[in-house]
């Protein structure tokens, strides 16, 4: 196919451009779906015109959203439960670990599973692991379910799109709910939470939601260059005492190693402002991020 320039808006007049050689293309029920190359940062997914993945900064993202929460538990993690995820990069870092005994991944739209299979295939973990039950649905029925049969995890990680379209519900209460229901004692849960820089209310109305329904309630950061800056995760437990802000154990990965865990969590400035005025002096409202 013939190379063409192709760009991602990122904020108010603020654009990422990619030539981009398109190598799949596909509207499935649910969104639009498109994987490239591009010389830069490799193949890539993005839906709906929004860059989910790229082979040359993936491992950040998802080392992050995974060792953080693993290794800064106190106890071995043994069962996992990942919502969204399709292109398998959570589940491949997951599935490092020997002390996991089973994982749950529920993807809503199949045709991402197959696409990164088919040609991104260096990014995925293996779905044929035993360990492995993957669940084509929505994923916040499956939480809804679980809860309902008293079934509990000790880590949740949340790898979903943004708050648009079939990913809206995965933001409001009830579902967060229904999460904090479904972990252990000592369980995590964890959710990317937007560009502080570009989506200035998405990371504040998170850390709200989840301070409605856990105990102990963290932010940290990672950068992201394909994402358009530093993106921020947030992670919730049950239990005040459960932070995970210091690694418990060591590992070593492409970007996660001890020192760059505990580095994470040292915020910006304007982060912790955006978080004083956004939360608790509720200074803007929270039920209406802009980003929506």
């Amino acid at each position: 196919m013939t190379r063409y320039w192709w760009s991602e808006r990122i904020g108010p007049g603020f654009t990422h451009g990619y030539e981009i050689e398109p190598l799949f293309e596909q509207r499935t029920p649910f969104q639009r779906l498109l994987i490239f190359d591009n010389p830069q940062w490799g193949k890539g997914l993005v839906l709906d015109g929004i860059v989910q993945t790229t082979v040359g900064d993936e491992f950040v993202y998802h080392e992050m959203m995974t060792h953080v929460p693993i290794l800064g538990r106190k106890e071995p993690t043994e069962s996992v439960l990942i919502i969204g995820g399709g292109d398998g990069g959570v589940l491949r870092e997951v599935l490092k670990y020997e002390s996991v005994k089973r994982v749950v991944q529920v993807e809503l739209d199949e045709a991402v599973i197959v696409a990164c299979r088919k040609y991104i295939p260096e990014i995925c973990g293996d779905w044929k692991d035993p360990r492995v039950e993957l669940i084509i649905g929505d994923g916040a029925k499956y939480v809804r379910e679980a809860r309902e049969r008293r079934e509990k995890f000790d880590v949740i990680i949340l790898d979903s799109t943004d708050p648009i379209g079939p990913a809206i519900v995965l933001f409001q209460r009830p579902f967060h709910e229904d999460l904090a229901a479904c972990l252990t004692d000592t369980g995590v849960v964890v959710r990317q939470s937007g560009l502080p820089v570009t989506m200035p209310d998405v990371m504040p109305f998170i850390r709200k939601r989840f301070q409605d329904v856990f105990e102990n309630v963290e932010v940290y950061l990672a950068p992201m260059p394909t994402y358009g800056g530093e993106i921020a995760f947030v992670a919730g437990s049950r239990n005040k005492e459960e932070s995970i802000n210091v690694p418990q154990r060591d590992y070593e990965g492409r970007y996660y190693n001890p020192s760059i865990h505990r580095a994470s969590f040292c915020l910006p400035g304007w982060w912790k402002k955006l978080i004083e005025e956004y939360v608790d002096n509720g200074t803007i409202p929270i039920e209406t991020p802009s980003y929506w």
